[in-house]
Order: structure tokens, then C-alpha cells, then sequence
């Protein structure tokens, strides 16, 4: 069914928004797929031993918009009820916008997952 109201939308310009991934997602769980499409370099690091991770334990893949823009290095720590940020790597340079909507994707996911955002350390 086609939905008249939503066809107003297509002739606007995509604008995208901003996610953290999982490293499950179907956008990068073919690692060399994402390397050739999008110049996305990435593994998934919880196998290695720590001294030979670069982005983290479980680090999530950032997307904005059509871009895959850098890796969040994060973990729920649910015995202290909070939500660890451990870094943000980033693959390119990331304008204010971006910066802005990606802390507020990690406000969002720490409170769907009943955390509370911890201080940087």
C-alpha cells in the first residue's frame, strides 16, 4: 500500500541519522564487505588478548547518516548501574554535529539499558 502523505518525503535529501551497531549487524558482520564498501576496518576484538586490541572488547560500529564514521569501546557495568565509556575512535574527522549525535546515541543506550551514564574516567 502506498501511503500518499509519505510521498512528499521522497523528494527530500536524505538525511540519515546517527546508531551505534551491533557488531552482529548485517552491515559490517561481513568484515571485508564493510572494508571494501565502505573503507570500514574492523574485528571483532573480545577473542584477542587485551594488549592486542585496538577499538575494544566489543566495540560498536558508529553510523551516521550513510557513513560508517568510528568504533564506540563502551560496557554496561550493571553491578555499578552505569554505562562505561571507555573511548570513542574515530575513523574520520567528526564535525560538532556528529560528535553531538553520537553522545547522544550513548545517552540512549545507556538508558534502554536502565544504566546511568558514567563520568569519564
Amino acid at each position: 500500500r502506498v501511503d500518499p502523505v509519505g510521498l512528499d518525503e521522497l523528494s527530500r535529501p536524505f538525511e540519515g541519522r546517527t546508531a551505534l551497531l551491533s557488531p552482529f549487524d548485517r552491515l559490517v558482520f561481513d568484515r571485508a564487505r564493510a572494508q571494501e564498501l565502505f573503507g570500514f576496518e574492523y574485528v571483532l576484538e573480545m577473542y584477542k588478548p587485551a594488549a592486542k586490541r585496538r577499538w575494544g572488547y566489543f566495540a560498536l560500529p558508529v553510523l551516521h547518516g550513510d557513513a560508517l564514521i568510528g568504533k564506540l569501546d563502551a560496557k554496561a557495568d550493571r553491578r555499578a548501574g552505569v554505562l562505561r565509556v571507555f573511548a570513542a575512535h574515530r575513523d574520520t574527522e567528526w564535525s560538532a554535529r556528529q560528535a553531538s549525535d553520537v553522545a547522544a546515541e550513548i545517552t540512549a543506550l545507556a538508558e534502554w539499558l536502565g544504566l546511568e551514564l558514567a563520568d569519564a574516567e
